[in-house]
């Protein structure tokens, strides 16, 4: 092991520690949450300020000083984009990150980086479902800060990372994404192997190398774990964590049957965003990111959410400065949960509802994804489905040994009227029977869509 290579799993270790000193720290209140979100936020302002020349125009085109970081309007993706090469802090240009990330994906090579001002960046791509890819940057700074946080949230009950480095085996973790990343393998070392699963691999042969590595933990989207676990009985699994989609019921429900106990952690371009606490429970990550919450159809800012708001978020990342993320402006819904037993002060999620435009709008009324899926998954035979609004149309798909006829088009019909109904839809919305696609390797799963532009053609 080289001393480079020593230094950073020293750094890994103590993020660990520091993460698991706060997770079970006794007696924090949300006011002390508060107060370490502005001195993060303070420490974070003073190191990037001269060397991000977009970030400090934006607050002098706002009119508002450093000590108002959290009234700072958001910037959607587009801009962030547009402002890249006077975003962020290590001098790269945009060209040369998408060119470099999109050859490594395009050679399934991803062990390289960028040069930047203070040494190597790793670069990456968003799979791009939101409109144009979002590119993230890390540093070997923050490399080890992700790495130690992720793994004190997810590693399953057992020896701590130290001890298993020293003591035990190595913990065997597989990871099934669309592309693979120095950022997720920052936690191999002496405590944990690694073993990644290209999605854009035929799904056997994807079966085949996860039984022959036979991990303790898995992580993958989760409608990619559930067609595995059919093809790949597995003992042993200790913990299954769910990434990069929604995680839908009756995907939870057949992992867990399958292999064992799944969390979620929930991820984007923004940020690490949200980890599971040892109770299992998905808390929102603000010891690392601050949250601004909005009610998704208005806009209005929600102050004090409640169990069950489904809200918005503008996040500030309080940890990075390779690429600041201050005030970015997210479309992903997210159902608000109740307090935790666990006792951290931080608010955490039911669910995470899948973005805006997952969302119908018919006759004026939001639907939510959630009010459609039980709906249909109940139909006898159905496996899966697909929903996309077309204006004031709905096309299914569905996946099952059940054929597609006049008599089938009807049940559904029926089943989403019901559900319609129930969310507050008046009349009668036409429903179209598509035959079924199989998705792409490695494109994310979108249950429910809203295509096209509604108001003006759904009276």
């Amino acid at each position: 092991m080289t001393r480079q290579s020593i230094s950073f799993t020293g750094r890994v270790l103590r993020a660990h520690r520091d993460e698991r000193r706060r997770m079970g720290r006794p007696g924090q209140g949300r006011a002390d949450l508060l107060e370490r979100q502005h001195h993060l936020a303070a420490t974070l302002l003073r190191a990037i300020w001269r060397r991000s020349p977009w970030t400090a125009r934006r607050f002098a085109v706002a009119g508002l000083g450093v000590e108002d970081w959290a009234e700072l309007p958001g910037v959607v993706k587009a801009e962030v984009l547009a402002h890249f090469d006077n975003l962020n802090t290590e001098g790269l240009t945009l060209a040369d990150v998408l060119a470099h990330a999109r050859r490594a994906e395009t050679d399934r090579s991803f062990a390289g980086t960028l040069k930047g001002r203070g040494g190597p960046v790793t670069t990456g791509l968003s799979s791009g479902t939101s409109g144009p890819q979002g590119v993230f940057l890390a540093s070997d700074r923050e490399r080890a800060l992700w790495a130690g946080v992720a793994l004190a949230h997810t590693l399953p009950p057992g020896p701590g990372l130290l001890r298993r480095a020293l003591t035990h085996r190595p913990l065997r973790v597989a990871f099934a994404l669309r592309a693979d990343s120095p950022l997720y393998r920052s936690a191999q070392s002496a405590a944990v192997q690694w073993c990644y699963l290209d999605l854009l691999r035929p799904l056997d042969d994807l079966a085949s190398a996860l039984g022959h590595f036979a991990p303790d933990v898995v992580i993958g989207p989760p409608g990619v774990l559930t067609a595995l676990s059919e093809r790949c009985p597995l003992a042993g699994v200790q913990r299954v964590i769910s990434v990069a989609e929604v995680l839908e019921d009756d995907h939870r429900a057949k992992l867990e049957h399958r292999w064992g106990p799944v969390v979620q952690v929930y991820q984007a371009t923004e940020g690490l965003l949200g980890l599971p606490c040892d109770q299992g429970t998905l808390h929102l990550n603000e010891d690392h990111v601050h949250f601004r919450l909005r009610h998704p159809d208005t806009g209005i800012p929600v102050g004090q959410p409640v169990p069950g708001d489904r809200v918005c978020a503008t996040v500030t990342d309080l940890r990075r400065r390779c690429l600041p993320a201050i005030a970015w402006q997210m479309d992903d819904v997210l159902v608000i949960g109740e307090p935790c037993a666990c006792g951290h002060p931080s608010l955490t999620l039911h669910a995470i509802a899948g973005r805006a435009d997952d969302a119908l709008l018919l006759h004026g009324v939001t639907v939510w994804p959630d009010f459609l899926r039980r709906a249909l998954l109940e139909l006898p035979g159905v496996q899966d489905f697909r929903v996309l609004q077309r204006g004031a149309t709905l096309e299914v798909s569905l996946l099952g040994p059940v054929p597609t006829t006049p008599e089938l088009a009807g049940h559904v019909e029926v089943a989403l009227g019901i559900a319609l109904r129930r969310s507050g839809v008046p009349g009668r919305v036409p429903v179209v029977l598509r035959p079924w696609k199989a998705p792409r390797p490695g494109e994310k799963l979108r249950r429910v869509r809203r295509l096209s532009p509604t108001p003006q053609e759904t009276p």
